[in-house]
């Protein structure tokens, strides 16, 4: 059997517990994470375009979601057929609820909306012979802007 090793941060903190996130938190946390992981296929020399739209849609998704859980929408509403995976349904729920965000998505979350959503593009693209993705450095330009309203918004 191999041996496993590793690192371990220790927490110094005056209370006896950490507190769970909040669902707000939980969302922005995946969002960060995801636009993480599409920065590194950003900058590959050739960039994965479908891993990095599929990364992009998530981010966007969980960014929407920790904005309408911050304003008190239900985390169970967030996961329903009419919210779920549509992305210009969580931005037009946003708007409805004051978040400041366009009335309007830009052309790149359109189209974003449009792979990411069922039948789900990205992830089985069946019988297609090709995908229209958003441009990449637009995208990724647009999802870092939506988490940083996201963060404002939560914290």
């Amino acid at each position: 059997m191999k041996s496993v090793t590793g690192t371990m941060s220790a927490v110094e903190s005056s209370d006896d517990f950490i507190r769970a996130p909040t669902d707000a938190e939980g969302f922005l946390a995946a969002a960060r994470t995801m636009l993480e992981g599409a920065r590194v296929l950003a900058s590959a020399s050739q960039v994965p375009a479908i891993a990095l739209s599929h990364l992009c849609g998530h981010a966007a998704e969980s960014a929407l979601k920790a904005m309408l859980s911050q304003v008190g929408v239900p985390t169970i509403e967030l996961s329903k057929p009419a919210l779920g995976h549509k992305l210009t349904n969580l931005w037009a729920r946003a708007v409805a609820e004051g978040i400041s965000l366009p009335k309007s998505q830009d052309a790149w979350f359109e189209r974003l909306h449009r792979v990411h959503a069922t039948p789900y593009t990205l992830r089985y693209p069946l019988g297609l012979h090709a995908i229209v993705l958003p441009d990449s450095a637009t995208m990724l330009r647009g999802v870092e802007e939506l988490i940083s309203k996201a963060a404002a918004c939560v914290q």
